[in-house]
């Protein structure tokens, strides 16, 4: 049983959830959103890169997978499509790591 527990509890504390975006997705999209998706920093990786206590210094930092799904986002955004948003914000969370040297 203890190992279930540790197992499970890994799985809770190891999952990255972007709470920040999924809020703001929750409403109707608008032009704030849109600017915050447009910055590499302030978009949904921004945040797992702030949840990960690590910064940015080029693009390619970042894992190629990572930058499209960045793109992606922001592309959803832009076209106020929330749903689609919602989905990219999913698989941005469940990278193992979105860092290229790691």
């Amino acid at each position: 049983m203890r190992v279930f527990y540790t197992q499970k509890l890994d799985d809770i504390l190891g999952r990255i959830e972007l709470a920040d975006w999924r809020q703001r997705l929750q409403k109707p999209l608008g032009t704030m959103e849109n600017t915050l998706s447009d910055n590499w920093k302030s978009c949904a990786l921004g945040e797992r890169m702030r949840r990960e206590g690590r910064d940015i210094d080029k693009v390619k930092d970042l894992i190629p997978e990572a930058v499209k799904l960045g793109f992606d986002f922001a592309m959803a955004v832009k076209k106020r499509n929330s749903s689609a948003a919602l989905e990219i914000l999913e698989q941005i969370e469940k990278l193992p790591t979105i860092w290229r040297n790691q």
